[in-house]
């Protein structure tokens, strides 16, 4: 008999047999491995940003200037006017409206030549007012003076009448007074001659003073009315030069410029109307500097030009819209040139100090203590230090070499850099 033992139970597989516990990597090679991540990712952060320069602003038609050793000249540039030494300004004296004129613009002229006349109703009605006013304070004069006179006679008159008064009574007292010492007149008679003659004398003593005193009082009126007289007619004196003065004439001899007076043309007191120039004086230039240059002007300074060398006579302080006047002379008369004429424009070159070597750029809006450096096909900011400026350079005084070019334009915007076209 077959026996069959049984089965055995197989038990369930866990898969523990087959799992191997891997050993973690060491320090050193996960920390190259975050280094060549980190190296990755700042290499792709650098392409994007300098390897596409397209994404940079680009500047449209750039000025570039590059920077090149040489000499300074501490110079400014000026456009000079030719102007006599010696002129006279023509300023219109009285108000009027121009009746004649005698003289062109350009005329040589001698001294008290005629040159315009003028033509002023107010000027001729005042006239006639105070003319009026004189005549009538006149006639006043005379009034006063035909009643003094009368006053005199008549007070003549009662001083005659009131002196034989006196004497009447004075006689009378004295025959009274006889005629009581020898008896024949009465006591009363006598006081009687003695009041008569008292009042005779008190009547004209009082009349004489009377008489002085109103004489006083009319002379002294007639004085005031005199002078009032005599100021109206100094006022008429005046009127009248004045009328004679709306004929202008030359002041000297000389060549009229800038007169461009016409008939009809009203004018004010004060017009400028022109200037007489004096060739025989010789001439000067005169220019306007910009006020920056005011603290370094001084006279005696060297400028050249076409016609000669000149030295700066005078920088005028005053300011007007930002500029200031120099005068230019020639170093003697020997020195100044025949064949200019006032008016005339010449070039100068001032200089304000001797000539340097100095790293030297040419001048823009660009170029500033921050400015953009070329490099490659880019614009960089660049901190620098300049120095001076003149004739249209700059000089560089550090932060910057021969040889490199600079933008000299106005950039369009701060930013760090910029791409080329």
């Amino acid at each position: 008999m077959q026996t069959f033992s049984p089965k055995p139970r197989l038990a369930a597989h866990s898969g523990a047999a087959m799992d191997q516990v891997v050993p973690p990597p060491p320090f050193w090679r996960r920390r190259l491995l975050m280094i060549l991540v980190s190296a990755a990712a700042v290499a792709g952060l650098a392409a994007l940003i300098f390897l596409r320069p397209s994404q940079l602003r680009t500047i449209q038609s750039p000025q570039l200037a590059t920077v090149v050793a040489g000499v300074f000249r501490d110079e400014v540039e000026l456009r000079a006017r030719v102007e006599p030494l010696r002129s006279v300004q023509l300023d219109a004296a009285e108000a009027g409206r121009v009746e004649e004129v005698y003289r062109q613009d350009g005329d040589w002229v001698e001294s008290g030549t005629p040159l315009y006349k003028l033509h002023s109703p107010e000027q001729e009605q005042l006239l006639m007012q105070r003319s009026a006013e004189v005549a009538q304070q006149m006639a006043n004069v005379s009034l006063q003076r035909s009643a003094q006179a009368a006053s005199r006679a008549q007070n003549r008159r009662e001083l005659a009448q009131l002196q034989h008064a006196f004497a009447q009574a004075d006689g009378e007292l004295q025959r009274q007074t006889k005629l009581a010492n020898a008896g024949f007149a009465s006591a009363m008679s006598l006081e009687q001659a003695q009041r008569q003659e008292r009042l005779a004398s008190e009547l004209l003593e009082q009349a004489r003073q009377d008489q002085r005193i109103e004489a006083g009082i009319r002379q002294r009126s007639l004085d005031e009315m005199q002078r009032a007289v005599e100021g109206l007619q100094r006022g008429l004196q005046l009127l009248e030069r004045s009328r004679e003065r709306l004929t202008q004439l030359a002041p000297l001899t000389g060549r009229l410029s800038g007169f461009q007076l016409q008939v009809g043309t009203n004018v004010r007191p004060g017009d400028r109307l022109g200037r007489i120039d004096d060739p025989t004086s010789g001439v000067q230039l005169a220019a306007d500097v910009d006020e920056f240059y005011l603290p370094r002007l001084q006279p005696g300074q060297h400028a050249t030009s076409r016609s000669g060398t000149l030295t700066l006579a005078q920088a005028l302080p005053q300011v007007i819209n930002g500029k200031v006047k120099v005068l230019l002379r020639w170093l003697g008369p020997a020195a100044t040139p025949t064949d200019l004429r006032p008016g005339q424009a010449v070039d100068v070159r001032l200089q304000l100090s001797s000539a340097t070597p100095a790293l030297l750029l040419p001048d823009g809006p660009g170029v500033q203590t921050v400015l953009y450096v070329q490099v490659n096909d880019e614009l960089h900011h660049r901190t620098v230090r300049l120095g001076r400026r003149a004739s249209g350079q700059v000089e560089i005084l550090s932060g910057l070499r021969a040889g490199e070019r600079v933008l000299i334009s106005q950039p369009p915007s701060d930013s760090p850099r910029f791409a080329l076209p």
